[in-house]
């Protein structure tokens, strides 16, 4: 199964993506956590060019980047998918329709392409973290990469990007809006209750008579 966290940053996506991976690896599930871009070699040293640099990158060059990493990475979950893993992912399509569509103008239709042509594979789950404006403010210190600056800068126009995007039948087989205002350990408990519902229902469907 692959299940995915998006969202606008400060929702909480890694710390609830970490806590199902932890609560699935303690109940002896073969369970993986990934992020994106990240995990392999040449997505690690994507993100680094990515996000912990200031040096101006075109936003096509960024797109693409971020594409190529994601094409890495889509090679690896699907190896590990193969293998009977749970895959938990940190980000997926939906962040690059947001930020490199959306915020960056490029063309979602060039994105998609891309996407259909190098990763294409659709999350089984995905989890969209929503948190209003002004909680993320409270919740989340100074930005730590341009993304962060950008976003923070015009969280309004991200958080309804995502719920524009969510619309894309590739975004995931099933997406699920989550109040991510609740508190860790109750937010937690939803996610595991989604997860759970899904892996259920995946089973009924390879169930035949």
């Amino acid at each position: 199964m692959f299940v995915c966290f998006e969202g606008i940053d400060g929702a909480g996506k890694s710390t609830q993506a970490r806590m199902l991976y932890q609560r699935l690896k303690a109940e002896g599930r073969p369970t993986e956590l990934v992020a994106d871009p990240g995990t392999t070699s040449i997505g690690t040293a994507i993100r680094q060019i990515l996000l912990q640099n200031d040096a101006p990158i075109t936003t096509l060059a960024q797109m693409l980047l971020f594409s190529a990493a994601r094409a890495e990475l889509a090679a690896h979950i699907k190896a590990r998918l193969a293998d009977g893993v749970t895959v938990i992912c940190d980000r997926w399509l939906l962040s690059t329709l947001v930020y490199q569509g959306e915020l960056n103008g490029v063309d979602p239709e060039l994105i998609m392409a891309i996407f259909r042509g190098t990763s294409n594979i659709t999350p089984d789950l995905c989890l969209l973290l929503d948190l209003p404006d002004a909680v993320v403010a409270a919740r989340v210190g100074p930005p730590r990469d341009r993304y962060e600056r950008r976003s923070f800068a015009d969280l309004w126009r991200t958080r309804n990007a995502y719920f524009q995007h969510a619309k894309n039948p590739l975004a995931a087989k099933r997406l699920c809006q989550v109040n991510a205002a609740q508190t860790f350990e109750a937010l937690h408990e939803e996610v595991y209750r989604l997860y759970s519902n899904t892996t259920r229902s995946l089973a009924c469907q390879s169930w035949r008579p």
